[in-house]
C-alpha cells in the first residue's frame, strides 16, 4: 500500500496547466504515493493529456457526466488507500520537496491529525499583482477558524485514519468553501498543524472558484455560523460572537475582551 493517496479533481483544466500540475506531483522527492485522478466529466482534451504519462503510480477514474467538485472530491477520498491524504488542485504547482516535508512531519508528530503549509500566489498574465505569499498560523486553534479558514486546503495532507474516525468529508451547498466547511467540523477534534514555509504554487486566474466574491462570502458566514452555534444556542451569545470575530483586524485579546464585556 502507498503512504499518500494524492487526490487530484480535474475538470476542464488547461492542456498547460494541467501539466505543470502533474509533473510538479510525479517529481516529488518522496516517490511513495498513488496519484489518483478523477476527471469530472470534462469536454476538452484532459483525458489525452492524462493518458500520455505512463507513471504506474497513476490511478485515472472518470464520471459520465459532471457532478460537481464537492461530490467528485467524495469519491476520490473512497478510493484512498494510503496511509495519509494529500490534497492537489488540477492548476497547482507543489514545490519538490512538499510531500517529503509534511509526511516527515506527521511521522514525528502523532498528535498532529493534519499539516499544511504557506503557497505563493502567482499568475502568467500581465496586468495582475505580482506574486505574494499566503502565511497561516504554526498551530490554529478553534476560534482562529471563526476569523479565516487558517489552513489552506491544496497544500494539505491528513492522517486518513483519523478524519475516517469522525466521519469528516466535503459537504454538499458549497460551491468553493467545502473544504472551510469540513475544517471548521474537523477543528472540533484534532490538531491542526501548518509548516512555516512555501510549499505549493497557487495559480491566481479568471476561472478560480474562490474568486466568486459574493457565493464565497455567503458560504463563510454559513461555515462561521455553524461554528458559533456549536459553541451556543443563545441567540444573543450567538450574535455578540459573530460580531466579535468578524471583526478581522482586531487582536484575538481583544475579542476576548470584547465578549466578556458584553455577556457579563
Amino acid at each position: 500500500m502507498p503512504e499518500i493517496s494524492v487526490l487530484l479533481a480535474v475538470y476542464n483544466t488547461e492542456e498547460e496547466y494541467l501539466r505543470e500540475c502533474v509533473e510538479s506531483i510525479l517529481n516529488q522527492t518522496f516517490e511513495n504515493f498513488e496519484l489518483i485522478i478523477l476527471n469530472d466529466g470534462s469536454v476538452n482534451n484532459v483525458e489525452e493529456v492524462i493518458k500520455s504519462y505512463s507513471d504506474v503510480r497513476i490511478r485515472y477514474y472518470k464520471n459520465s457526466e459532471c457532478e460537481g467538485i464537492t461530490k467528485t472530491r467524495n469519491k476520490l477520498l473512497n478510493l484512498a488507500r494510503g496511509k495519509y491524504i494529500a490534497i492537489h488542485d488540477h492548476d497547482d504547482i507543489s514545490l519538490p520537496e512538499r510531500f517529503e516535508k509534511e509526511y516527515n512531519f506527521l511521522e514525528s508528530h502523532p498528535e498532529i491529525s493534519i499539516v499544511s503549509g504557506w503557497i505563493e500566489v502567482f499568475s502568467q498574465h500581465s496586468g495582475h499583482k505580482k506574486n505574494k505569499v499566503w502565511k497561516t498560523k504554526a498551530s490554529p486553534k478553534y476560534f482562529d477558524f471563526l476569523k479565516r479558514c487558517e489552513l489552506i486546503h491544496p497544500a494539505c495532507m491528513w492522517r486518513t485514519a483519523d478524519f475516517q474516525k469522525f466521519g469528516l468529508i466535503y459537504e454538499d451547498g458549497y460551491l468553493g468553501a467545502q473544504d472551510y466547511a469540513m475544517f471548521a467540523k474537523a477543528i472540533r477534534y484534532l490538531k491542526f498543524a501548518n509548516l512555516q514555509e512555501v510549499l505549493l504554487k497557487y495559480r491566481r486566474h479568471c476561472a478560480n472558484v474562490s474568486r466568486n466574491t459574493a457565493a464565497m462570502k455567503q458560504e463563510t458566514k454559513k461555515v462561521k455560523d455553524e461554528m458559533i452555534n456549536f459553541l451556543t444556542s443563545e441567540i444573543k451569545e450567538q450574535k455578540i460572537l459573530y460580531s466579535v470575530f468578524s471583526k478581522t483586524k482586531t487582536s484575538f485579546l481583544q475579542k476576548l475582551r470584547s465578549v466578556f464585556y458584553l455577556l457579563f
